[in-house]
């Protein structure tokens, strides 16, 4: 069954309000905590904002796929999302969500009734391939409104904080892959993007849905983010703290997976401690939380489009 471009939009707003509602969510804002400069209602407002531009790209997808896909203009609706958010709130919520689910639902876009999930890789990586300077623009455009965080600790040959760097995209023809394909040593969303989906179609996607099908959301949402965490060191923690205190984190996810159960009195204590930990620390594994909402859009997308919405 086709989704359209409708349907496409309230999918991926429903991901993005689970994931950011799933409870205790180690590290990150979640509906029992909030940070000094963000709360819990500052997610909800984002996902009402993200969720027009999911629709707008989408359509656009089944507009110009697969003869003009350089029409698609992913980079607009990435920061068309950002622009909207940030006129309601002060601080950056989605930009990561952004980059990863605009490509996304554009791919989903494109699902016929004869299409399988399996082919949403390659046409994400189709799609990122054929954008243009002008998404790349909009890209580097997004990250300054959204103030995003740790960049200071990453340059590259075009630095958003360099005030010739979209003419220098224009000169030399730079698209929205080949930017992403520049950041992907040391940005887990740009890899992600430029080589099919690893995260989401290897960890995130599969095993949220098989959860879903027996435990409740939440618990689903918690355990797929506890996986994506354990498997890959979170960027956020690299750039502002290093590689060694990600992959600390990451093991310490890894040993509440192999120590408690899921929906058990030991896991919730543990999820709790280690929730406390890394809110003392102000250690935010804010792209893992992007992976695990991106995880729950692809499932939700995957399911409603075999038994419909």
């Amino acid at each position: 069954m086709n989704l359209n471009s409708q349907d496409i939009g309230k999918l991926g707003e429903m991901a993005t309000l689970f994931e950011v509602s799933a409870y205790p969510k180690p590290g990150n804002v979640h509906r029992t905590h909030d940070f000094d400069n963000m709360s819990y209602e500052d997610f909800l407002v984002s996902s009402v904002c993200i969720r027009g531009h999911l629709e707008q790209v989408a359509a656009k997808a089944i507009n110009y796929y697969p003869n003009l896909l350089s029409n698609i203009k992913v980079g607009d609706n990435i920061l068309g999302a950002i622009e909207d958010t940030n006129r309601l709130v002060s601080t950056n919520t989605n930009l990561g969500i952004s980059l990863l689910f605009m490509p996304i639902a554009a791919a989903c876009a494109t699902m016929d009734d004869d299409a399988s999930i399996k082919y949403l890789p390659g046409t994400v990586d189709l799609i990122m391939r054929n954008t243009v300077v002008d998404d790349a623009i909009a890209f580097v455009k997004a990250i300054v409104l959204s103030k995003a965080g740790g960049m200071e600790n990453k340059t590259s040959k075009y630095d958003v904080n360099n005030s010739n760097t979209i003419d220098e995209l224009i000169n030399n023809n730079i698209n929205l892959y080949d930017l992403l394909q520049m950041s992907s040593k040391y940005d887990m969303i740009s890899y992600e993007l430029t080589n099919k989906l690893p995260v989401i179609f290897n960890i995130g996607f599969p095993l949220y849905s098989e959860l879903s099908c027996e435990y409740p959301l939440n618990d689903s949402a918690i355990e797929c983010y506890l996986r994506i965490l354990s498997t890959t060191k979170d960027t956020l923690i690299s750039r502002k703290y290093g590689d060694e205190i990600a992959e600390d984190i990451s093991q310490k996810a890894q040993e509440i997976l192999e120590s408690t159960d899921i929906q058990t009195s030991q896991r919730l204590d543990a999820l709790n401690k280690f929730d406390e930990y890394l809110h003392e620390n102000k250690y935010n594994p804010g792209t893992t939380a992007d992976f695990t909402a991106a995880s729950i859009f692809v499932s939700l997308v995957d399911k409603y489009s075999q038994s419909g919405l």
